[in-house]
């Protein structure tokens, strides 16, 4: 038999788990920058597209999320599902797997979730959609069942090659706890009672502690992932800029981070300068004068990617006692919260980094008052969204399921609701797709999804 000595049959787990968390956006960017972001009304061009029409750029986060890290991924866990000694690799792919898949859920709705990427291991060449409500739940269970089944007794993932935790198993699961969290709140208007549940078990488990827990991606400087895999590659590749209703907000309020976020095309972080193009209308304004991301800071091409911060879990949780479903001082999380976010600006260097100065006058300013709850349900969804800046599927998700922050009713109730599939699933798993459309809506911008409630 001829053999290839330079083929690879039997791919190593440990080469494996650091490609998935390096690929997390593997080229998703593309959907990601120049959809998801105006969606999320943070980003803009000077002539306004319809974002309608059936496009490439809402085709590669299902496109190559689905062939790259979703197959990876899989391959894990189908390797790793009968052998009692790799639990925790299995326990740390199922972990990414459902965070995967709610990505791709919360912005197409009905998507393949337990047929896909089994294309190699069971030849389900063409995966069934399942409908977001029974996905919401089997994500939900799969990150509890791998909170319970890591065992340090076992073999781990080693530290090289996790670059998330640096195989800390606790870590892990404050990850999966503070996931449950997000998933319960998303989940929140379509199924209050499973919601109220997974965020209380959530809680109980324990979530993450400190910013350190955060889920980070760190990328190495000129390597294909920090060019090619980042979210941030494409920053500043296609003039998009920042929209004036996220610079007014910020400089209105004397936000710290909006020096730390945006720039003038030169260079130029002074506040006092920032402008944005008029959101969702066209807008002739020089490139030069409109702000544009940060490129010492978000927007350079090898700048970390957070997928989840502590920030974000201290935010849900006061959200979830303003829910009455858990106790605590909503307060106190919320203002913890913003200045967690604060804090971890220094993540992207030097230039990150806020003085203690202006993160106590910005915590001063804010007059969060839980008794008035409406106000304080504005003041917390609009700290969300601030904080998802470059999250932009969080961002996006966020302001679906809250509605805020409404800057014009009539532009809101024109923005979509969801992505509409690639046309390569309409060509190749055609009946499933159907079949999906069938159950969930026409494959339209403004269908919304499951958990998206009026």
């Amino acid at each position: 038999m001829n053999k290839s000595e330079d083929l690879v049959t039997q791919p190593t787990l440990d080469y494996m788990i650091p490609t998935i968390q390096l690929t997390l956006f593997e080229r998703s960017y593309y959907t990601h920058y120049t959809m998801i972001a105006r969606l999320a009304q943070q980003m803009h061009v000077s002539n306004v597209e319809s974002g309608r029409t059936r496009s490439t750029t809402m085709s590669h986060l299902f496109e190559y999320q689905y062939s790259n890290v979703i197959k990876n991924v899989v391959d894990v866990i189908e390797k790793t599902k009968n052998n009692p000694d790799l639990v925790n690799y299995h326990a740390m792919a199922s972990i990414m797997r459902a965070y995967e898949i709610s990505r791709l859920t919360d912005a197409y709705g009905d998507v393949p979730y337990k047929e896909a990427g089994l294309g190699y291991e069971q030849q389900a060449y063409y995966p069934k959609y399942e409908p977001q409500q029974e996905i919401y739940k089997g994500i939900i269970d799969e990150v509890k069942t791998a909170i319970k089944s890591f065992d340090a007794s076992k073999k781990m993932v080693p530290a090289s090659s996790d670059i998330i935790y640096k195989a800390k198993i606790d870590s892990w699961k404050r990850l999966g706890n503070s996931l449950l969290l997000r998933f319960g709140m998303k989940i929140s208007k379509a199924d209050p009672v499973l919601a109220e549940t997974t965020v209380k078990e959530a809680f109980a488990g324990g979530v993450m502690q400190s910013n350190d827990d955060s889920f980070v991606v760190f990328y190495l400087p000129d390597t294909y992932y920090s060019t090619t895999a980042n979210g941030n590659a494409a920053a500043n590749k296609y003039d998009y800029k920042c929209t004036d209703a996220f610079i007014d907000l910020l400089k209105n309020t004397n936000d710290p981070r909006l020096s730390v976020y945006v720039m003038l095309p030169d260079g130029n972080t002074d506040p006092a300068v920032q402008q944005g193009y008029k959101l969702f209308q066209s807008d002739n304004t020089s490139k030069k004068i409109v702000s544009t991301p940060n490129t010492k800071t978000y927007a350079n091409f090898h700048s970390p990617y957070v997928h989840m911060s502590y920030a974000e879990t201290l935010l849900l949780l006061s959200e979830a006692i303003l829910n009455g479903w858990i106790s605590g001082d909503a307060k106190s999380y919320f203002l913890n919260g913003v200045r967690a976010n604060l804090e971890f600006q220094r993540i992207y260097g030097n230039n990150g980094i806020i003085p203690e100065s202006e993160i106590s006058d910005y915590i001063n300013s804010l007059n969060f008052d839980p008794q008035k709850i409406t106000d304080a349900r504005n003041q917390l969804y609009t700290q969300m969204w601030i904080m998802f800046y470059f999250n932009w599927n969080e961002a996006f998700a966020t302001w679906r399921r809250t509605g805020i922050p409404n800057f014009n009713e009539e532009f809101s109730s024109k923005i979509n609701r969801r992505l509409l599939y690639p046309q390569s699933e309409w060509n190749t798993n055609g009946d499933n797709v159907r079949e999906a459309v069938a159950r969930q809506g026409d494959d339209d911008v403004m269908t919304r999804v499951w958990w998206d409630k009026k």
